[in-house]
């Protein structure tokens, strides 16, 4: 017999009993199962409830709000959108006519300056290795010259220095003057001419003076795709050579524009700069406005290009700090020229 068919029976006999009275019993409650009620907290709102296996019933699902913020259903239908104002207007680049002439204004490299490039150098000899690279550009036939080509060895020889080169400590009488003059000893000895000199130098002994940062790029720039020009870039403890320069777009649907026609105020100019250390990759592609902000540095402080994200420190050296070199930088471009 059924556990209903029990109950109304016991109420029936119940009714019987008590005619005289008018109260009915009811037991049927006492085999209803207790609901549980799952209470929300009060800061919080609703979450919908989720299933053993993280999925959230259909049922409660399609009891939310449409507007609910996590509608499962509503969203895999119909994705919500965030909207955002967008001022600027969508470009889509078509029929793009760029050459690749017109291409080489923004970016250019001469191989032949990687070419001449003296690499690996010896510990320290940064300067002469560099200088080596540049007079091998200008006057070799590996680069835009007629002789051959130079090592840095024999260049060595040739300004007294004798072997064996790895015990040469190069840095203690290796300057900017030092360069300069051995660039001319070179020339004097091999029959040619040429020309030295700084080409963009902001603080301390040497500095030129009425040149700012977009007249020292502008000619950068004209001497890199010349034929007869080449540079040496003094920056923390070492030399290197720019090569080449890119003018990069800031916003991309301008990436296969012409350079008259982007916005100047877009374009972000990049230095490719050739490495004689073994120790560092063969190139470097430094941003101008770094290469700025090195040179423009004056002493106690420095700004060590190689590794931007120190950012700009201090030297502690007493002589830096209050002696006669405070305020002043060795850092520098020198541009070396060769006179046809």
């Amino acid at each position: 017999m059924e556990i209903q068919e029990i109950v109304l029976q016991i109420i029936y006999q119940s009714v019987e009993k008590s005619e005289a009275s008018n109260v009915i019993l009811d037991y049927s409650s006492s085999f209803k199962k207790k609901r549980k009620i799952k209470r929300v907290p009060k800061q919080e709102p609703a979450k919908k409830q989720e299933n053993e296996n993280g999925l959230t019933p259909l049922a409660d699902i399609l009891n939310l709000d449409p507007n609910y913020s996590c509608n499962p259903l509503i969203d895999g239908v119909n994705p919500r959108v965030r909207k955002i104002e967008v001022n600027e207007v969508i470009e889509i680049p078509e029929n793009l006519d760029i050459t690749s002439e017109e291409m080489s204004l923004r970016k250019y490299m001469d191989t032949k300056r990687w070419f001449c490039m003296s690499r690996p150098q010896y510990p320290k000899s940064c300067g002469i290795t560099s200088l080596v690279s540049c007079w091998n550009f200008l006057y070799s036939n590996l680069g835009h010259g007629n002789l051959q080509p130079l090592s840095q060895e024999k260049a060595l020889i040739i300004l007294g220095i004798e072997p064996p080169f790895h015990d040469i400590r190069f840095g203690p009488f290796t300057g900017n003057n030092t360069l300069i003059n051995w660039f001319n000893i070179l020339n004097l000895h091999f029959g040619v001419k040429g020309n030295a000199h700084f080409f963009w130098k902001l603080h301390g002994k040497n500095r030129t003076e009425g040149i700012d940062k977009d007249q020292a790029l502008k000619g950068l720039i004209e001497g890199l795709r010349s034929t007869n020009k080449t540079y040496i870039y003094h920056c923390y403890n070492h030399y290197m050579c720019p090569i080449g320069y890119e003018l990069s777009p800031m916003i991309p649907s301008d990436a296969y524009k012409k350079l008259n026609q982007i916005n100047p105020s877009d374009i972000r100019p990049f230095i490719i700069i050739g490495e004689c250390s073994k120790t560092s990759p063969i190139f470097h592609a430094k941003k101008w406005d770094d290469i700025v902000l090195d040179i423009d540095q004056q002493n106690p402080h420095f700004y060590n290009i190689r590794k931007p994200e120190l950012g700009v420190q201090s030297y502690q050296s007493e002589t830096l700090v209050s002696g006669k070199k405070l305020g002043g930088n060795m850092h520098c471009l020198i541009a070396f020229e060769r006179i046809d």
